[in-house]
């Protein structure tokens, strides 16, 4: 499966806007919904004059024979399909993809310079709580020992998204699995959207498509997911239930690279972790 192909497939710009004009509803513009439609959500003659645009022109974009629309057009399309801070970015990075910079950027997956991901991997082994390095693709560039700790007993583990998808305990260990499913999906798509020429990338939609029925049916719907925060009910193999937020930190000129580190969110799960302390620190 092409990284951002939709139920129609077609270029990324395409398959998004076909997937977010069925999700927003005719009344939620002040249209009358009618009988008699035909599709779900907005028609492409309603999102054309909502955005200030043709509907040939609009028709073009949506069958992908025009791929780099202007910053006045992607602000109308933007307000005409209700799109959120994460999703109105996304549409611009999608517009301008196509171009040599974004392709080349887009190719393989975001690296830190040697010294920079040396320094960070001092700082995750400074911190006292399980904590990881993952890139903008969710692969998991690495951890401190607690944060390894943390995971245990799931593989794979190179990969968030691979390990909540393909790992055969994830949804016993993650209590509020398909959620998290969903949040994961997401969070991946948020992060693609000047990537969508990425190897490495279509590689791993390709391998979580073929693999997980949840994963293939989530990514055609286009949601987008940016967290600074969650919190997360883990039931760890070995020392039973946790309570962790995770509190997401960016790192600035880092190619998207994040730390994301779990802190105990009540007391009992404070006194549980000191049981893989004690077996990190061995």
């Amino acid at each position: 499966m092409d990284v951002s192909t939709g139920p129609g497939g077609g270029a990324p710009l395409a398959a998004f806007l076909r997937a977010r004009r069925n999700r927003v509803r005719p009344e939620q513009h002040r249209l009358a919904a009618g009988a008699q439609r035909q599709v779900p959500g907005l028609r492409r003659d309603e999102v054309a004059l909502l955005a200030g645009i043709s509907t040939d022109y609009y028709v073009r974009l949506e069958q992908g024979r025009e791929r780099r629309p202007s910053p006045t057009v992607v602000e109308g399309l933007s307000r005409a399909l209700l799109l959120d801070a994460v999703a109105a970015r996304y549409l611009r990075e999608l517009s301008v993809a196509d171009s040599v910079a974004d392709s080349v950027a887009g190719g393989e997956a975001p690296r830190m310079s040697t010294e920079r991901l040396a320094a960070v991997h001092q700082l995750l082994g400074s911190l006292p709580v399980p904590a990881l390095l993952v890139n903008r693709w969710l692969d998991i560039v690495g951890s401190n020992p607690l944060g390894d700790r943390l995971h245990e007993g799931l593989e794979p583990r190179d990969n968030y998204a691979r390990l909540v998808f393909l790992a055969p305990g994830a949804p016993s260990f993650f209590t509020e699995w398909p959620e998290l499913a969903r949040c994961m999906v997401a969070a991946l798509r948020a992060q693609t959207g000047s990537g969508t020429a990425s190897p490495r990338l279509t590689r791993l939609v390709a391998e979580l498509s073929a693999k997980s029925d949840v994963f293939r049916t989530a990514w055609r719907q286009h949601h987008l997911y940016e967290k600074a925060m969650d919190h997360k009910r883990l039931r760890h193999p070995r020392i039973g239930t946790l309570a962790l937020d995770q509190h997401v930190l960016e790192l600035p000129g880092s190619g998207g690279h994040r730390i994301w580190a779990f802190h105990p969110a009540d007391e009992a799960t404070s006194d549980a972790l000191l049981g893989l302390t004690g077996t990190a620190s061995r």
